[in-house]
């Protein structure tokens, strides 16, 4: 396998990789292929093909980012939604002093 083969091959494993949430190994992958591509130097007029899908799978494999980026964002501003009703139903269970109240007849 060339080396434009081998990062399409990787960037096609990165977007399962994406596609099933597995980040940590995305981000060991990702780096490998940009190893590999930074040795490659100017592609060969038959390195086109292989350039061009890799085109089409690294616009997928953003995609899928911004989506997982999105959601990540959603599920963050819930929690902290989540926070604030906690506390307040915290403040709701301290018993309050009745210093204006006597109990004493």
């Amino acid at each position: 396998m060339d080396g434009w083969a081998e990062i399409l091959a990787l960037a096609n494993s990165e977007r399962t990789l994406a596609a099933e949430g597995r980040w940590d190994e995305l981000a060991a992958s990702t780096a490998e292929r940009v190893r590999i591509a930074s040795t490659l130097g100017a592609p060969p007029a038959g390195a086109r093909l292989a350039l061009e899908a890799l085109a089409v799978v690294q616009q997928e494999l953003l995609t899928t980012l911004e989506h997982a980026r999105a959601q990540t964002t959603r599920d963050l501003a819930g929690l902290n939604t989540g926070r604030s009703a906690v506390a307040g139903y915290t403040a709701a269970q301290v018993p309050r002093g009745r210093n204006w109240v006597s109990d004493q007849a």
